[in-house]
């Protein structure tokens, strides 16, 4: 039997969607090298508006690489420093500014925040996570004390519903919950102790 839900915040959807992630500086003038995270090929073509933290970047030069990494220039961006300091940052777009998901599919900032049920209407938890594996995403889902790594393939995932934030799934025979480590408490700091002095209680 899987852990009482648990209080995990939902997760309120974001008003960008993440493109892709900057991996580090190339060469000295500017470039980078991105991790695309996005099937539209256009989110990198010259002259696209993307958001890295607050700051907005204009595509000046995008080159692809055998990785399938990209070396991007930015307008903003004309040295190497300045490139370091986007290192390991989300490049994003605003919601409003991406196509509707085919039918089917949902973009993550979709799905993050949902409660999951299994197909007996039991609570399981929320899905705090997704991760991309290559093969199929993984989606975890936080119950009070532990949690549940799931395929995200048609076998499981029975339903998904975006408006009531809800999605059912078929938990695979055998899967087990994955039990959560409890922070560890901090050791009280002692004040130091003058000699000769009394403690106060």
């Amino acid at each position: 039997m899987p852990p009482a839900p648990g209080n995990v915040p939902q997760q309120q959807p974001d008003l960008l969607i993440t493109v892709g992630v900057i991996l580090g500086a190339h060469g000295s003038d500017g470039r980078v090298r991105v991790q695309p995270e996005t099937d539209n090929p256009l989110r990198f073509r010259r002259g696209a508006r993307l958001i890295a933290g607050d700051q907005d970047l204009h595509v000046d030069h995008v080159q692809g690489t055998p990785g399938g990494l990209l070396l991007v220039r930015f307008t903003e961006v004309s040295t190497r420093s300045e490139a370091t300091a986007l290192s390991g940052g989300p490049l994003c777009v605003p919601t409003n500014e991406a196509p509707d998901a085919p039918p089917g599919s949902y973009y993550h900032y979709q799905l993050v925040g949902m409660a999951v049920v299994d197909e007996a209407d039991e609570h399981l938890g929320t899905l705090t996570e997704i991760i991309a594996t290559g093969a199929n995403d993984v989606y975890v889902v936080t119950g009070e004390s532990a949690e549940l790594l799931l395929p995200a393939v048609a076998d499981v995932i029975a339903g998904v519903d975006v408006d009531a934030g809800r999605m059912t799934v078929a938990v695979p025979e055998g899967l087990a919950w994955r039990v959560l480590r409890p922070p560890r408490a901090k050791p009280a700091r002692r004040s130091p102790r003058r000699r000769g002095s009394a403690a106060r209680g």
